[in-house]
């Protein structure tokens, strides 16, 4: 039977995943995955690594992620994964709404990256499995056993405080100069930056600075910086008065009529659209 996923594509040709249920599922990535450079999406995605070592942007931070980690990444949350030349892994994904999330008492979790223990690990796995077999859509009760294995998932991260790991141990000390970067630029993205000035902060020629920088995050130094602007600057046309103008100005964009194409580029909507109807 057909899911009820919607796959939907952008006038640039990305793609764009909207979706109306649950989706679960599971593959096998490796260099040979293609780039995904504007990744970032309007529900709450699990990624769950079954084996092999990848590395994996989220935020301003990459982590290296080996067999049992997970990320959970909450709507609007820049990420990705990266692959290394020649291992390949086996990968989950889950995607859901903020309405699948039905655990009392507690808020809407924030986007982290942990590691389920081992163990704990085959419970876990008994759980994929089933929402694996139940999203084949064995029948009409189908998308109701999702939900319920759904929030058991959860309440076991919960119960075994995965979801609340303090950070762990970030990269090799060898791309430990990205991750300075990357944390310099979401403390200072306001004001005016240049590759050499980002670069030097890395302690890096800006030639190397710039291929490195897009080897380990998948995206490029000023596609990352506009990134970032953009996500503080969609948050204050929801929760200010200011005017596009201002907005754009006070969020690093020089020019207010640039802001507004790469708005309109990313988010499909002009900024004036968007502030009318955010949906």
């Amino acid at each position: 039977m057909q899911t009820n996923s919607k796959l939907t594509f952008s006038k640039q040709g990305k793609r764009r995943k909207d979706i109306d249920h649950i989706i679960i599922e599971k593959g096998k990535r490796g260099d040979f995955s293609p780039l995904q450079p504007d990744h970032y999406h309007n529900f709450y995605e699990i990624f769950y690594l079954l084996s092999g070592r990848c590395h994996f942007l989220l935020k301003d931070t990459v982590y290296e992620l080996e067999k049992g980690d997970l990320v959970f990444i909450a709507p609007g949350e820049l990420h990705h994964s990266l692959y290394n030349e020649g291992e390949n892994c086996e990968i989950c994904m889950i995607y859901f709404k903020k309405e699948h999330l039905l655990v009392d008492g507690k808020d809407s979790p924030q986007s982290f990256m942990g590691s389920v223990p081992a163990l704990y690990r085959d419970n876990f796995m008994s759980l994929l499995s089933r929402m694996l077999s139940e999203y084949a859509h064995i029948d009409e009760y189908s998308d109701s056993f999702l939900t319920v294995h759904l929030q058991e998932l959860i309440l076991m991260l919960m119960r075994h405080s995965v979801l609340d790991e303090k950070e762990p141990a970030l990269l090799h000390s060898k791309d430990a100069d990205i991750l300075l970067a990357t944390k310099y630029i979401y403390k200072n993205f306001k004001q005016h930056m240049t590759l050499e000035e980002v670069s030097n902060v890395a302690s890096l020629s800006p030639t190397y600075f710039s291929k490195k920088f897009k080897q380990t995050t998948g995206m490029g130094f000023k596609e990352y910086l506009n990134f970032v602007r953009l996500k503080h600057a969609q948050a204050a046309l929801l929760t200010t008065d200011s005017t596009i103008t201002e907005i754009a100005l006070e969020y690093g964009f020089n020019d207010s009529n640039y802001f507004k194409d790469l708005f309109k580029k990313v988010y499909g909507k002009s900024p004036r659209e968007f502030r009318k109807n955010p949906d």
